[in-house]
């Protein structure tokens, strides 16, 4: 799933000793950061607003020498002091492929001055070195009002949209959704998140230029928003496209991906390798052309002979036994384990 993030691209440190404007998006932009706001700084007030009912029910639960009051006491007065700590990153989703949304334009991206980056959300999740760092609000829930939260709530799925994804309907507009973090401040993410740039109506040449420029060597397009003719919708054009000086040269035709199968520290990969050259030397360069053009992290990539329904089948079957472990002893060609990318296996599982 893609997201966007609507930017001003006003200028900071104006007056900073060598005399240079400063453009805090495009620096952010460039190093690959972003800003979680803790909650008091969001521009809702409201944000973290719900009904408390849970001083009542303790007090009831105590009266009635219920033994677990204590503990759910203290559950719930954790869970306040810890949304203290807690860090947002709100992106808008959009019902079409590009940021449309003439009101964020608007408002977050200084009436068409600004720009608009587009970013694979899995991807800035995974960023994060652990996975509980981080979660997902994936829809802000919009509504009359506050959410009442209740006891059943504190062991609840629905707990962190309750406290952390609920908004008051004029909001609606935004079609939020957001990463919330463990601690507020700067992030660092995968470059790979970063999937496009678009430029405001009002954006200047010189500042679309430098963006252009400072994201050099990266697989990055930039598109321009345009005005619908006859209409009050806009459109997008594409501007410009940055690609990556990539070192091995990989034959697109010789080889299909079969499936992927990734987590937060690993990618997977099965591939359908269609080449002649099945010497060792030839399907490590393979392996290692792969792995520059498709992996983000750290990978392995398992190459398969054969590309059929029974084979995607048994990738995902575990354990093999009798025929389904020969079959794929004699299909699964060769494969390049993570943290052993100089070395590859031919037939690992013989």
């Amino acid at each position: 799933m893609n997201g966007f993030k609507y930017r001003s691209n006003n200028t900071v440190n104006k007056g900073c000793l060598n005399g240079i404007e400063t453009f805090r998006d495009e620096e952010s932009l460039f190093n690959d950061e972003i800003y979680a706001s803790d909650f008091k700084h969001l521009n809702d007030p409201f944000e973290a607003t719900y009904i408390d009912s849970m001083d009542d029910v303790f007090a009831l639960m105590n009266r009635l020498g219920f033994d677990k009051n204590a503990s759910l006491q203290e559950t719930w007065h954790n869970i306040q002091a810890f949304r203290d700590k807690l860090g947002v990153f709100s992106l808008s989703l959009s019902k079409k492929c590009y940021p449309d949304n003439e009101l964020l334009w608007a408002h977050y991206a200084n009436s068409h001055k600004g720009f608009c980056i587009e970013y694979d959300i899995d991807k800035l999740q995974d960023s994060e070195q652990f996975v509980f760092n981080v979660n997902r609000v994936e829809s802000i829930k919009y509504c009359k009002t506050p959410p009442t939260i209740t006891v059943a709530d504190l062991y609840s799925d629905k707990l962190l949209i309750k406290l952390f994804g609920s908004k008051s309907l004029a909001w609606q507009y935004e079609n939020e959704t957001r990463l919330i973090y463990s601690t507020f401040g700067l992030k660092k993410y995968n470059p790979f998140a970063l999937k496009a740039i678009y430029f405001g109506l009002n954006m200047s040449e010189d500042r679309q230029t430098h963006i252009i420029d400072g994201l050099k060597n990266r697989d990055v397009k930039f598109y321009k928003m345009e005005r619908n003719p006859g209409s009050y919708e806009l459109s997008y054009r594409l501007y410009a496209e940055n690609k990556r000086n990539l070192i091995y040269q990989l034959d697109e035709s010789i080889y299909e991906i079969i499936s992927t199968r990734h987590n937060h520290s690993v990618e997977n990969f099965h591939v359908y390798y269609k080449g002649n050259d099945l010497n060792k030397d030839s399907l490590l360069a393979f392996c290692n052309g792969f792995r520059e053009r498709h992996c983000t992290k750290q990978a392995n990539v398992y190459l398969y002979d054969i590309n059929c329904d029974k084979l995607r089948v048994l990738i995902d079957k575990y354990p093999l036994r009798g025929e389904d472990e020969t079959y794929m002893t004699e299909h699964n060609i060769a494969a390049s384990i993570f943290g052993c990318e100089d070395s590859i296996w031919l037939y690992p599982m013989k």
